[in-house]
């Protein structure tokens, strides 16, 4: 009985579950020990893969990914020296993993279902553990965003920053779509998101990180009220409403106030303030500069090396992962990782004509597509994008009987 249970389906779900835990696990992101298992996880289960599925054949996506990854390690280990330096690059290793596996894995996603309610109920813990820590202190919601030490006495107590938002934002509205999905069809699910629902909205508005709260807002908005097929029709409109958004909080007086009112003490306060202060003096303040001398480093390097990159240098300003992955390794690398990044929502799209289908990819991509122009890349995004996004369209899929273009 124990012989028939341990097969291999088993210990690959195993594996990509402790991955996924890995990724939006406050605790687990500490230590190098817990990245080094998440590798070990990630090679197993390749190789569970290959030994049930061989042979496997490689087309110009996987050869892209396997460049990507080759100029990373070589990049990173003539940059630093070291092993180390390698393994704190985990993010972009696992991103060319992730996305082998998901190529590898079309129509495969049934064997590791029931992982999708397992991450929104952990999500939901610490999501529930982090706000009501902002509620008693919301300035420590700056702290969390920084990757360093400071911050691991609330890592190690389940309260998580950037990395346990920012990949919830990049798929809020696939999560959304998912939960409305579930109403019919599995009432328990339902539940789950329901709980998960309340916990994210509570976190993003007491953090107060802006790009997470336009993202999924605008994300939601597209996913209820745009019915276009067209990416670059969804794209446009949330340029103009982002356009809106700052036009009514510098010249609309009862807006900004509410804005700042509401978000008082958060990220989001000091940029309405620095806009405002921009608007009147001309000067522009501390936080929006940030990024505008980040987004100008990362762009004069893609100026100056625009094919290889600049490798070996210190390149990129921070603040974009697309930015910064095409200033370090050129064009073919920025292409490599976009192709990565929203290869999932864009599979789905193409390959199912169900406008509900549609809709949430076209939502979903928007969300990711803001996410990585206006923020940096961090490993916790890797597999919420390729691996959980997947699951959760599989199970969009089933419920509404999608079928194939």
């Amino acid at each position: 009985m124990l012989k028939k249970g341990l097969t291999y389906g088993l210990f690959q779900k195993i594996a990509v579950l402790y991955i996924i835990i890995w990724t939006i696990s406050p605790p687990l992101q500490v230590d190098l020990i817990y990245r080094l298992i998440a590798l070990a996880c990630a090679v197993v289960w390749v190789v569970i893969w290959v030994i049930r599925e061989n042979p496997i054949t490689f087309g110009k996506e996987q050869i892209a990914a396997v460049f990507f990854l080759i100029a990373v390690l070589l990049v990173v280990f003539f940059e630093k020296y070291d092993f180390e330096s390698i393994i704190k690059q985990i993010a972009l290793i696992m991103l060319v993993i992730c996305f082998m596996m998901t190529y590898f894995y079309d129509d495969k996603w049934d064997e590791l279902a029931g992982i999708v309610p397992i991450v929104l109920i952990l999500l939901t813990v610490w999501n529930y553990k982090t706000f009501n820590i902002l509620v008693e202190d919301h300035t420590i919601a700056r702290l969390l965003v920084r990757d360093d030490e400071t911050t691991y006495q609330y890592l190690r107590q389940g309260i998580g920053g950037y990395s346990l938002i920012y990949p919830q934002a990049c798929i809020s509205p696939l999560i959304l779509a998912w939960i409305y999905k579930s109403f019919k069809h599995n009432k328990l699910f339902f539940v789950i998101g329901v709980a998960w629902t309340y916990t994210y909205v509570r976190l993003i508005e007491l953090a107060g990180y802006s790009i997470a709260l336009f993202t999924s807002a605008i994300g939601l908005i597209l996913l209820v009220f745009y019915r276009g097929k067209n990416i670059i029709v969804a794209f446009i409109i949330t340029i103009l409403a982002f356009a809106g958004i700052m036009a009514a909080i510098m010249y609309i007086a009862p807006f900004r106030e509410w804005i700042l009112e509401t978000f008082d003490g958060t990220a989001v306060a000091r940029k309405v303030n620095d806009l405002v202060y921009g608007s009147e003096t001309g000067v522009t303040g501390d936080s929006i500069q940030v990024r505008i001398n980040a987004y100008s480093a990362s762009i004069m390097d893609m100026i100056r090396y625009p094919l290889i990159g600049s490798l070996w240098r210190e390149s990129g300003g921070g603040h974009s992962a697309l930015l910064d992955i095409t200033s370090k390794y050129g064009i073919l690398g920025g292409y490599a990782f976009s192709m990565m990044f929203y290869h999932v929502p864009l599979h789905y799209k193409h390959r199912y004509s169900d406008k509900f289908i549609m809709r949430t990819a076209n939502a979903t991509l928007v969300t990711l597509l803001f996410v990585s122009l206006l923020d940096s890349y961090n490993y916790s995004f890797t597999c919420m994008v390729m691996i959980v996004s997947s699951l959760i369209f599989e199970d969009i899929i089933k419920w509404t009987g999608a079928e194939k273009t």
